[in-house]
């Protein structure tokens, strides 16, 4: 048989997980927020939740026409990619919320299995990016 591990949780930690998830979603939520180009009122109508603009040439420019579309395929990745390690940090967060909101609660569950942990953690929020606990952004 393998070897047995025991892993504590206490307090102190949670309160620290759940600190740096919030904090990552809102870097998050921070990066989404449109892009001041200068010191002026000029905001950049760039975001990855639409394509790109661009003019690379007519149609016929076969060359520049795979770009556009690989381009927009990448932008598509990464936003998808970015939307699911938002909706995990949000998960992880909440969950983390909701289990410390309710300790005494729970208390008699310190020696829970890591199955029983995992009730505590959603497995759908209804966030997206830009609605967690900062809420300051737009999302993607």
């Amino acid at each position: 048989m393998g070897t047995e591990f025991t892993i504590k949780i206490d307090e102190p930690t949670l309160q620290r997980l759940r600190t740096e998830y919030g904090d990552l979603l809102q870097d998050m939520d921070t990066r989404l927020a449109d892009y001041q180009w200068d010191s002026g009122e000029t905001y950049s109508d760039l975001t990855l939740g639409d394509q790109f603009p661009l003019s690379l040439g007519g149609a016929d420019f076969t060359e520049a026409v795979k770009l556009a579309k690989d381009l927009d395929k990448v932008r598509k990745n990464l936003t998808g990619r970015f939307d699911t390690v938002y909706s995990n940090a949000s998960n992880l967060y909440w969950g983390l919320q909701s289990l410390l909101e309710d300790t005494d609660a729970v208390e008699h569950l310190n020696d829970m299995t890591a199955e029983e942990f995992s009730g505590f953690i959603p497995t759908e929020t209804p966030q997206g990016p830009g609605d967690g606990p900062t809420d300051q952004g737009k999302g993607s």
